[in-house]
């Protein structure tokens, strides 16, 4: 997971507003720790109180206090096969599914079949993205183009807490390999739509 630099403005600074981009492409989130810390969006006010003191906090309690606008893509164990898009904006949060899988699990199932079945221009266009994305640091050998990327922008943000707590609700790989594995991941309890993410986006049918 990275914690990424926000650019210097001083105009924002003057009056507390930062951002925070988070990142993670080598393991994807635990979906109910996810759901656990979802708390404080859009309590910027009591946010510009809480000061420095509580930077080193380790409770769970209002993780994203004072974020008043996220935005970005969420990579979750049990919708192995699709990036979900997440956002928020003051207290309302919205998380669905994306129509279209990652590109990685689209090149698993053309090479689950015949691969002259595919038109050689659409081959040609696939193979393209890919090189871009390894050239942009976008594609890992395990996991291809699989990522978490989400970007917190609000006022007087634990930038120190949030960071922590989201890296906490990544799946680790020792829970990963008491699970036997990737294909455990899809019986990951559902807290968002009581159970239909895995059986819907856990694996692309090729559709």
């Amino acid at each position: 997971a990275e914690l990424m630099k926000e650019e210097h403005n001083p105009e924002t600074e003057e009056y507390g507003i930062s951002s925070l981009t988070f990142v993670a492409n080598d393991m994807p989130f635990h979906p109910e720790r996810f759901a656990k810390i979802l708390r404080g969006f859009g309590d910027y006010e009591s946010a510009n109180n809480v000061g420095v003191a509580n930077n080193d906090s380790d409770d769970d309690g209002a993780v994203f206090q004072g974020v008043v606008r996220t935005k970005g893509q969420l990579w979750l164990a049990n919708a192995n096969a699709y990036p979900v898009r997440f956002q928020t904006a003051g207290t309302q949060a919205d998380l669905r599914p994306e129509d279209t899988p990652f590109l990685q699990e689209i090149m698993k199932k053309i090479d689950e079949q015949e691969r002259d079945q595919v038109d050689e221009r659409s081959m040609t266009f696939l193979q393209n993205r890919i090189a871009k994305m390894k050239e942009d640091g976008f594609w890992t050998d395990k996991f291809g183009d699989r990522r978490s990327q989400l970007v917190f922008i609000g006022v007087g943000l634990n930038k120190a807490k949030m960071h922590k707590w989201l890296t906490r609700a990544l799946l680790t790989e020792e829970e990963s390999v008491a699970m036997g594995g990737v294909e455990g991941w899809k019986n990951l309890k559902d807290p968002f739509y009581n159970g239909q993410l895995p059986t819907a986006h856990f694996e692309y049918d090729g559709n």
